[in-house]
């Protein structure tokens, strides 16, 4: 109970468990394959002319972890002054601000619609077929 406010038990029971510095199970998996996926590659191309390719595997996978280490101690500081899931919404709106290209979900602009009309519109004079 923090406060006066309940905390309703349901909620807490199908919340995902905190496992590691702040982030849950599937951040970390997140996280990890990310920095995996650029870090080997990236790695490998670099120590490969100099006949190292191999080791960069190893070196990727150091950097992939300390990737892990630096962005979930920046993630869980963004997690820490919203409320659980809406630092996913957060993410998303900032990537489709930074990003063009991103398919856009959410609305970022304010608008402000007029009904009024600037032109009077005349109605025109209706005409009686004969036939």
């Amino acid at each position: 109970m923090q406060g006066r406010e309940i905390s309703f038990t349901p909620d807490r029971l199908i919340a995902e468990p905190v496992v590691f510095r702040g982030m849950t199970d599937t951040e970390i998996v997140y996280l990890t394959l990310g920095g995996t996926a650029f870090w080997i590659p990236a790695c490998c191309l670099i120590l490969a002319p100099i006949g190292f390719a191999m080791f960069g595997v190893a070196v990727g996978f150091g950097l992939a972890l300390l990737t892990l280490m630096i962005l979930g101690k920046k993630l869980t500081t963004l997690k820490r002054r919203m409320p659980d899931g809406l630092h996913v919404v957060y993410l998303k709106k900032t990537l489709q601000r930074k990003l063009s290209f991103v398919s856009r979900y959410y609305i970022d602009t304010t608008q402000a619609w007029d009904v009024r009309r600037t032109v009077i519109v005349t109605k025109p004079e209706r005409v009686e077929i004969e036939e």
